[in-house]
């Protein structure tokens, strides 16, 4: 259950939705004495600053000197930054590309729930244990698995990713006792040939393949953007 959070109500018009900074009447008390006085500004008969201009002056200054954390500008914050904003609709519009990319390899592997695949393989034996899949954490396999060949490290902003780059992993039951367990993807290429995963396993065999289906929408979803940066 989450958080419950009341709206502020702001200490000189008592109105909810904002506080006295952002105060919108008091900005205009404080504005329309400036323009009042302007007229005099610089003169012997400019009249002392109320206390209220003042602190309303100093809430615009408060601004000026805010550094972004994303962007190392002063001005503003993280969460307003327009080169944030912008880096982020530029992910969101990749992630889209490279997932169907993503889709139509495991299409291609016939990497799915149900498929079987053996393990790295003993070398007594020359086979490997036998596993089927279980669950494919769809949710998981977004842009920040992607390849540095295929996506750059720095078009792309990678360096502010929370958490950095993911590996992903999906899901699998051994099938001589049925012990689970994770493994990581096999490796899986554009029409180009170009690695689309940064990390992957090249320990495994297909032993019997079953189309994967993603959750409806999967390719367009952008839910997994609201933690990317």
């Amino acid at each position: 259950m989450g958080r419950y959070r009341s709206s502020p109500t702001c200490s000189k018009c008592y109105q909810t939705g904002h506080t006295k900074r952002g105060c919108p009447t008091y900005k205009a008390k404080a504005e329309e004495w400036l323009s009042t006085n302007k007229h005099l500004e610089g003169t012997d008969e400019y009249p002392f600053k109320p206390y209220w201009v003042r602190e309303v002056e100093n809430y615009k200054n408060i601004g000026k000197n805010r550094k972004c954390s994303w962007c190392d500008e002063y001005g503003h914050n993280k969460r307003s930054c327009s080169d944030r904003k912008s880096a982020s609709a530029k992910n969101i519009e990749k992630n889209k590309e490279w997932r169907a990319q993503v889709l139509e390899s495991l299409k291609n592997l016939g990497f799915g729930v149900g498929t079987l695949i053996e393990g790295e393989r003993n070398y007594d034996t020359d086979s490997g244990d036998l596993y089927m899949v279980t669950d494919m954490y769809w949710d998981k396999i977004n842009l920040k698995c992607s390849s540095n060949d295929l996506i750059p490290y720095t078009d792309f902003y990678k360096q502010h990713y929370k958490d950095g780059i993911s590996y992903p992993s999906f899901r699998v039951k051994r099938v001589s006792n049925g012990r689970e367990n994770t493994m990581y993807y096999p490796q899986v290429v554009d029409d180009n040939g170009t690695e689309l995963l940064y990390h992957s396993s090249n320990k495994l065999n297909i032993v019997s393949s079953v189309e994967p289906r993603p959750p409806s929408d999967w390719v367009n979803d952008e839910s997994w953007a609201k933690g990317l940066f």
